[in-house]
């Protein structure tokens, strides 16, 4: 999943990279400027915001604004260093047309943190200079909203494949909902074979009492002790009614129309095939609302006393098998230090989710135990860089 680091959101990869390099330790402009450098050795690294400097295609000029915090806030470190491991993995030559050579092309990270691209391609009628830019508040697209523009595409690391998680997540959640549909469909049945009881229960009662008074009488005295007689004066007495008898009305999950629940008050049928309707919507609220992931209901009766009724679903997971690879693939500790650091973050979307009903504490337990198995582990890792081989396995396993 995309990482939020600061105000940009990073890959996984990306931000792993850069939590296993910053440290505490302040520099001056000179001193960050050799430390990137050296992280990215591909990369050639300015000050300055002016467009259109450099030669070649790996240009990155930063503003002495964005150096100085990243001189003294190891944090602005972290998420600087985060968003320009993905600008080095960016492949600006893949998809441009051969007639179309790129023959210069630098990123500038400007004064308030936002993303400027720009190139000069030579064309039939001469040399072209191109310019896109992606203010600080959009930076979380950055690679769509800029990249594109330019028919720039990234290799298949941090972009794309943060790309097609985002699409099996949006699967993911199409699948939810319509689970939720189906559901709410199910309940919804229920409903409505419930309120056709009630009417056969009605009919029978009015061919019961027509003729007989006294049956009359005491039917009509058993309403009241319940509460479905003509005694409402008016509909904010029937609506206190029913939220001191119905939890899905008092907890604000139903609403009515007003012009049925004015027939209510005069109409006997109706106003039993209301109380029915919110007694059997009660049930169904009770069976469920301590299943993990139901977020809530939602009960409609419109003018015909017709129902709907809708209910929403949230569930957060951990990915514990694609955690368990990258906990195998960490080689050093700082391999591993990038790995606690995203379980960490996992940890906290789960209680989060916990404490709104969206998980339940066995998949926080999960997370709570992979954070201990990589922490043990870490103790018995060397305290050394990668090797080339050990660096690409990892960030392999970060993107999978």
């Amino acid at each position: 999943m995309p990482v939020k680091v600061g105000g940009s959101y990073v890959s996984e990869a990306a931000y792993s990279f850069a939590k296993a390099q910053v440290t505490d330790k302040s520099e001056d402009s000179s001193g960050v400027l050799k430390s990137l450098a050296e992280k990215f050795p591909n990369l050639k690294f300015s000050v300055g915001t002016a467009p259109f400097s450099g030669t070649g295609t790996n240009n990155v000029s930063i503003s002495p604004k964005i150096l100085k915090q990243m001189e003294k806030d190891s944090e602005k470190r972290l998420e600087y260093e985060a968003f320009i491991y993905d600008i080095a993995h960016t492949d600006v030559q893949s998809g441009r047309a051969p007639e179309h050579k790129l023959k210069s092309h630098g990123f500038i990270i400007e004064d308030d943190g936002g993303l400027r691209s720009w190139g000069i391609s030579q064309y039939d009628d001469g040399n072209r200079k191109e310019q896109s830019h992606v203010k600080r508040s959009n930076k979380g697209n950055w690679w769509q909203e800029l990249l594109p523009k330019q028919n720039v595409k990234k290799k298949k690391s941090a972009s794309k494949a943060l790309q097609e998680k985002i699409a099996a997540e949006k699967k993911e959640i199409s699948s939810a909902k319509q689970e939720t549909a189906d559901r709410s469909a199910s309940l919804l049945a229920a409903l409505r074979v419930q309120e056709s009881k009630v009417n056969n229960i009605s009919t029978k009662n009015v061919e019961k009492l027509q003729g007989n008074l006294a049956l009359a009488k005491a039917y009509l005295q058993n309403n009241k002790v319940t509460g479905k007689s003509l005694a409402f004066k008016d509909t904010n007495e029937l609506a206190n009614y029913l939220r001191e008898n119905f939890q899905v009305y008092s907890g604000g999950m139903t609403k009515i129309s007003g012009k049925f629940l004015q027939k209510c008050l005069t109409d006997e049928e109706s106003r039993n095939k209301l109380f029915d309707t919110l007694r059997a919507a009660d049930e169904a609220y009770a069976s469920r609302k301590d299943e993990v992931g139901f977020q809530g209901m939602r009960v409609i009766i419109d003018e015909d006393g017709e129902v709907t009724m809708e209910s929403t679903m949230r569930t957060v997971s951990i990915n514990e098998e694609k955690r368990r690879r990258q906990i195998a693939a960490a080689a050093t500790q700082n391999d591993m230090q990038a790995v606690l650091a995203i379980l960490q973050q996992d940890l906290q979307e789960l209680e989060d989710g916990y404490r709104q009903n969206a998980c339940d504490a066995a998949e926080v337990e999960k997370a709570k135990k992979l954070i201990e198995q990589a922490k043990q582990q870490m103790g018995q890792l060397p305290d050394r860089k990668p090797t080339p081989e050990e660096a690409n396995s990892m960030t392999v396993n970060m993107l999978i």
